[in-house]
């Protein structure tokens, strides 16, 4: 089992386009930073009252905080993971893992164990990202910071983005072809939160709201200072079951899976 973590760690390391989106998430978020701005600049004209006030208060923390939210960081660690999952079965390495006498589920947790690191690496690299880019253009404002809570979100959305890393995961065990993965990869989140909307207008509640109950609705609440402690609590929860589920049913399509 070490020596199967170890194969699948220095995939990671040798895989260029993990490098290569790691960049684009540097430029999503400095980007993001700049059309701030600029909506700054132009005032009213470019924005609702709403917006622009919106806009004004933001600090170089609150654009910390959005930035796994705002950076397509989603989609990007979607990519990164179907194409490492589909190049065993495309190039065929994982009957050779097989050969030499590793079980299916040694090799399923294995990779897991990969792509939730290579999730991590992500993860840290986008937050420091965009708190750096934040203070450079917002500053740190004039309120206090509540470290504290803000640590607490950050540590939530974590748990979050690596539930999403989890589904993503599982649909390129099910898939297979890197074509298909990636195109599951971004699209699942988009017609999963299109298909809840669909259901909260059909729904007609203002107290329940599906969409609040989707794992990649978690970071966008979760990118908010101003969310209750009993809000933080109920997404932690979301994200763990979501976690779980999805890497369980995972493990068990893997035994089923032909390679």
């Amino acid at each position: 089992m070490n020596n199967l973590l170890k194969f699948n760690f220095r995939k990671l390391r040798m895989q260029k386009t993990f490098y290569i989106f790691l960049g684009v998430i540097i430029g999503m978020t400095l980007l993001t930073a700049v059309m701030v701005k600029v909506l700054i600049s132009m005032g009213s004209t470019a924005s609702t009252a709403a917006q622009l006030q919106q806009y004004n208060s933001i600090t170089g923390f609150d654009f910390g905080l959005a930035a796994v939210d705002g950076s397509s960081f989603v989609t990007l660690v979607g990519i990164i993971i179907a194409l490492a999952v589909c190049d065993d079965f495309e190039q065929r390495t994982i009957k050779t893992i097989f050969a030499r006498g590793y079980s299916r589920t040694q090799y399923y947790f294995s990779k897991l164990a990969a792509m939730f690191a290579a999730t991590t690496i992500a993860f840290i690299f986008t937050v420091l990202s965009g708190f750096v880019i934040g203070l450079v253009f917002f500053g740190t404002g004039s309120a206090d910071i509540n470290v504290e809570k803000m640590l607490a979100l950050l540590g939530i959305q974590y748990i979050a983005a690596l539930a999403n890393a989890a589904f993503i995961f599982m649909l390129s065990f099910l898939f297979k072809r890197s074509g298909i993965s990636i195109t599951v990869a971004i699209i699942a989140p988009i017609v999963m939160s299109l298909l809840l909307q669909l259901g909260d207008a059909l729904l007609k509640s203002d107290d329940v709201k599906l969409t609040d109950f989707w794992v990649s609705s978690c970071l966008a609440a979760l990118s908010n200072m101003a969310i209750s402690t009993g809000k933080m609590i109920t997404l932690l929860l979301i994200s763990l079951a979501y976690g779980i589920c999805f890497v369980t049913v995972g493990a068990a399509l893997s035994k089923k899976a032909e390679v």
